[in-house]
């Protein structure tokens, strides 16, 4: 599991210089901004267009519809579950948002892609398929949940959920992106990592260690999504014989808490400390948890 080691540490590496920078006041509370609208508006959308218009096909989608049903009934009972336990762990409504939307969205993008394209690449297929209805709720109920916004028309009409409606379309046409287009995407895609790390050390560099670390419910979160979650889809899927749903909603669900929790409410200068308190735990646990699941269950 080098792979892990490696992908985990290439990206705290950014956050780190990111809180560098920002503590010997090289940058500021506008850069995160700054860099969490080129975030939004330009490397999720080419990221999410890419991978819609080159994977949502017809002939894929019958052969491996059932993974879609898995993702999908998987990505609503999680969120569902979610949205009531996290009512018990806190009073405080943004927060539980934060929770519900960490629960629900592993970083898949980020971490489980790289994961499963080193170690499984016949796999990687079935892993976007599988993440297309969690990306889903991410720019849609996610967004609007972090950014405290209410969910309506004109809130979906945002870039990354715009760019997955057209690359359904694209893909779903059998149209082929010609080269150009295809560089383009690749290379618009590239800095989404490092950038969203970034805004994560530039984040965590305006609170106190001590404090991000001292609230005992990030742990409790932080083990639902690291470890009982993974271990329910494992379970549920296998007694239920959808082997071929069962490599792809692990290691999706094995991945740590998503980094949009700091990306989104920077948007609109919302409190970040709850979403970053989650990268930081989930992230530096996911180094010693995602291997254990791995060996024990697939």
């Amino acid at each position: 599991m080098t792979v892990v080691f490696k992908n985990v540490a290439i990206l705290m590496l950014f956050a780190v210089i990111g809180f560098v920078l920002a503590k010997f006041k090289k940058v500021d509370s506008k850069s995160t901004k700054f860099l969490s609208t080129l975030v939004v508006f330009v490397f999720l959308p080419a990221t999410t267009f890419k991978s819609f218009a080159t994977n949502f096909t017809i002939q894929y989608i019958k052969e491996k519809y059932d993974i879609l049903i898995v993702s999908a009934i998987g990505t609503i009972v999680i969120a569902t579950l979610g949205f009531f336990l996290t009512k018990l762990l806190t009073k405080d409504k943004y927060r539980r948002s934060v929770y519900t939307y960490s629960l629900t969205v592993p970083n898949t993008g980020y971490m489980g892609l790289p994961l499963v394209q080193a170690i499984f690449p016949a796999e990687v297929l079935n892993f976007l398929l599988f993440i297309l209805p969690i990306n889903i709720y991410l720019y849609s109920i996610g967004y609007c949940s972090l950014i405290k916004a209410k969910l309506s028309f004109k809130k979906l009409i945002n870039p990354p959920l715009i760019a997955i409606a057209l690359g359904a379309i694209f893909g779903l046409s059998g149209l082929t992106l010609p080269d150009f287009a295809t560089d383009f995407l690749s290379t618009a895609s590239a800095p989404m990592g490092p950038c969203t790390m970034l805004i994560l050390g530039m984040t965590l560099s305006e609170y106190r260690f001590g404090k991000l670390l001292k609230n005992p419910m990030n742990y409790v979160i932080s083990f639902l999504r690291l470890c009982v979650i993974p271990a329910a889809m494992f379970f549920v899927l296998n007694l239920l014989g959808i082997k071929n749903a069962i490599l792809p909603a692990l290691v999706a669900y094995s991945m740590p808490c998503g980094l949009n929790t700091v990306v989104f409410p920077k948007l609109v200068d919302e409190d970040c400390e709850t979403g970053a308190a989650l990268a930081l735990i989930s992230t530096a646990f996911s180094m010693a948890t995602i291997p254990i699941m791995l060996h024990f269950f697939l």
